[in-house]
């Protein structure tokens, strides 16, 4: 389970997005946090399927490595392009209601250092989840 840790740091986040914020009504954030909940779930399920079918000798086989990263690949595609969508909808939320420049600029300042710490997690989730030897 100790694997799984990187997708805690994601699901907090999304789950404070959307808590935090007046954009979503509140169907939308229950789909959202039901979406990212069955995702987490399925994600673990098949991860997990992967390993015990082909994690049973010394060495590993090669194919075990393939597939793995495959549904990691998969896995960090359906976490992440969600998560940055409901990222740019409040951005892009918060920018239109102010009026003030410096405040825009702070807004956009938040959105490069968002934008950066996503795509950092796409590097670390497929380094820890998806890595092949």
């Amino acid at each position: 389970m100790s694997d799984y840790i990187v997708l805690i740091p994601l699901f907090l986040g999304v789950i404070a997005m959307l808590n935090r914020s007046e954009v979503f009504s509140k169907v939308v954030k229950y789909i959202s946090l039901g979406y990212f909940f069955v995702l987490t779930v399925f994600f673990i399920l098949v991860r997990e399927r992967i390993y015990d079918l082909y994690h049973k000798g010394s060495p590993i086989p090669d194919i075990y490595w393939e597939k793995n990263s495959n549904w990691a690949d998969i896995g960090m595609f359906l976490y992440l392009v969600p998560t940055a969508v409901i990222f740019l909808i409040l951005c892009l939320t918060w920018f239109k209601r102010e009026k003030d420049i410096k405040w825009k600029i702070l807004m956009f300042l938040f959105f490069v250092v968002g934008a950066v710490l996503l795509f950092g997690y796409s590097f670390i989730f497929s380094l820890s989840l998806g890595y092949v030897p």
